[in-house]
């Protein structure tokens, strides 16, 4: 491309990070009983609730019966009781009603820092409640001479994680490889092989034997161990119905329905012989299907012959079922 004809291209991209802020909230009940003798304790003299801890810093709620600077009124206040610290906290400090339908008097404090100065305290004035609202009997919320004030307060923890916004993720689409195999082995297109299996062709392909079943292609397709009629392969230790479910698998990586839903002794004959020869061609998963298949479908009547199969083909599984249903035949027997 000639330089006068070059544009510069600027990229641009776009990045988010997010900072969530973390919050640790508590409640504290500070239960006041006998009121009317706390009353008499006159104007700014306090009684504090025991310490609370919150978002570890240690709390408690100061309550002025006489009030503070102002003797008409009930303080409560908020206090951080921890030494040198800076906090950024909200609180909710209410009077519960005591009777039922009563109202709850709550005042809220917006976040705040608190310091270990005359900013520890919330809220910042003294004129909590008039106390002749508070003793009102209309409003309930001295009662049998009880009081109980609630505090909810909640910190706000300094940011110590702050996320990056990862690009969307898109994914992978599925894999089309079973779907592409499954019509290899429906249309048999461009298949190179055959075989003659009890009376029955069947057509295959080299590759896909090769990529499945190595040593089936080695031993039987390129070896021609089993013998040759009319251009196909012999094979004479199979039944057609068994050799199909091997087919199956090889493309599919499972047993055709004719398998799992036959039942009964055709079922556990079809599946026999496909285990040999599971076996034979050193197909491990699919000898492993097979032994789970025959697990399910033991008898007494078919046990022994299910067992000598098991210590013929080496397969453990199958035999530990076989061995663990003989011992709890005999226990039933017993």
């Amino acid at each position: 491309m000639p330089a006068s004809s070059a544009k510069a291209v600027l990229e641009t991209a776009a990045s988010t990070s997010t900072c969530t802020p973390e919050t640790v909230q508590r409640k504290h009940v500070f239960d006041i009983r006998g009121y009317s003798q706390h009353k008499l304790l006159g104007p700014n003299v306090y009684i504090s609730s025991g310490a609370f801890a919150v978002g570890g810093f240690d709390w408690n709620i100061r309550y002025y019966p006489g009030g503070y600077l102002k003797p008409k009124y009930v303080s409560v206040y908020l206090e951080l009781l921890s030494a040198g610290a800076r906090v950024r906290a909200s609180c909710d400090l209410t009077v519960v009603g005591q009777r039922p339908g009563s109202p709850s008097l709550v005042s809220r404090t917006p976040p705040m820092l608190f310091t270990s100065d005359l900013s520890r305290f919330a809220p910042s004035t003294s004129k909590f409640v008039k106390r002749s609202k508070l003793e009102s009997p209309s409003w309930g919320l001295v009662h049998g001479d009880r009081l109980v004030i609630e505090c909810v307060v909640t910190v706000f923890m300094y940011p110590t994680v702050v996320t990056r916004a990862a690009a969307p993720d898109v994914g992978d689409p599925p894999s089309d490889l079973q779907r592409d195999l499954a019509r290899m082995y429906e249309s048999q297109a461009g298949a190179d092989v055959g075989f003659l299996v009890g009376g029955q062709g069947f057509r295959a392909h080299r590759t896909v034997l090769a990529m499945r079943a190595p040593a089936f292609m080695a031993g039987v397709v390129r070896g021609g161990g089993l013998g040759f009629s009319g251009g196909c392969v012999d094979i004479n230790d199979m039944q057609p119905e068994a050799f199909d479910a091997l087919l199956y698998y090889i493309y599919m990586d499972s047993l055709p329905a004719a398998i799992r839903d036959v039942d009964g002794d055709r079922k556990r004959e079809l599946v026999m012989d496909l285990l040999a020869a599971a076996d034979r061609y050193d197909i491990q998963r699919l000898k492993l299907i097979c032994e789970t298949a025959l697990s399910k479908t033991l008898e007494a009547n078919t046990v022994v012959t299910t067992l000598t199969l098991a210590e013929k083909h080496h397969c453990q599984r199958l035999r530990q079922a076989c061995v663990q249903f003989i011992a709890s035949s005999v226990d039933q027997i017993k």
